[in-house]
């Protein structure tokens, strides 16, 4: 996930990025610099060193889980299929677990 946003005017004191609800782990980037990963609620980063005036920019990305990947895979024709697990966790019929940044997504102070 990508986004920029504009600050006029920085406040004093710490600014946390808040992802809200995450499935499974994220990675934060302030403006190309690595502000930390993040695998356990709260999913919130301190991002006071990275944030500027003017154009920010931030990335985070999330790691999707193990049986979302092993249930995508059993859902392809045999021939297309990456994995061979030794497990039944891939089985093509079983919903996928909620995954990625669900946020909502805030700058706190």
């Amino acid at each position: 996930y990508k986004t920029t946003f504009s600050v006029e005017e920085l406040p004093i004191g710490t600014l946390f990025l808040d992802l809200g609800k995450v499935s499974l782990m994220a990675k934060v980037k302030i403006n190309g610099q690595s502000a930390g990963g993040l695998w356990t609620p709260p999913y919130r980063v301190d991002v006071t060193p990275f944030v500027k005036s003017g154009k920010n920019t931030f990335e985070i990305e999330v790691v999707n889980n193990w049986t979302n990947r092993l249930i995508g895979d059993a859902r392809l024709p045999a021939q297309q299929r990456k994995l061979r697990p030794h497990t039944s966790g891939g089985n093509a019929n079983r919903h996928l677990e909620e995954s990625g940044l669900l946020g909502p997504v805030v700058l706190l102070k």
